[in-house]
């Protein structure tokens, strides 16, 4: 079955005015006064719009495509690395600042995968509205991607402020 960015064929980074001009040239191209062999049923390119036209929906559904693939064995990423969440850190506070780790999902190394403050400021736009950044563990050869999204500025001051 075709992914929603391949029923517009659109990438995943495209933005909402991408998205519904491969839209109406889908609705087009599959119109029935033009018939035409192979030609994507409109209710899918409807669905894929629905989906793909709000950020909210479009990320989500992003997610959900990586977990499907990767469950299958596959990394969707480009760079062939196992996708995480930053959520699946522990976050502590250092002498150095905010740090982020975890046990290698490979070695399981405790506290091996570590990332701070400093590395998440330097991350790279994933596309989608967030970040990623490559992490190596320190007792192996394992590298894995990170995703995580900007702490607004409501996060930052709802956070425990030290007196």
């Amino acid at each position: 079955m075709k992914s929603y960015y391949e029923v517009l064929d659109v990438s995943p980074d495209a933005s909402v005015e991408d998205v519904k001009a491969a839209y109406r040239k889908r609705l087009l191209e599959s119109h029935p006064d033009k018939g035409g062999e192979g030609v994507v049923s409109i209710d899918l390119i409807k669905k894929a719009y629905e989906v793909l036209s709000v950020p909210e929906r479009a990320k989500a559904y992003w997610e959900e495509l990586q977990e499907s693939y990767k469950k299958q064995g596959f990394s969707i990423t480009g760079a062939g690395l196992d996708v995480y969440t930053l959520e699946l850190f522990d976050e502590l506070e250092t002498a150095e600042g905010l740090l982020w780790s975890r046990a290698c999902p490979r070695c399981t190394s405790e506290g091996a995968m570590q990332l701070y403050e400093e590395d998440l400021e330097n991350g790279t736009p994933d596309g989608l509205g967030g970040f990623q950044i490559m992490v190596s563990c320190a007792s192996c050869s394992l590298w894995i991607t990170v995703v995580y999204e900007e702490a607004s500025d409501e996060e930052a001051l709802e956070a425990p402020q030290d007196d």
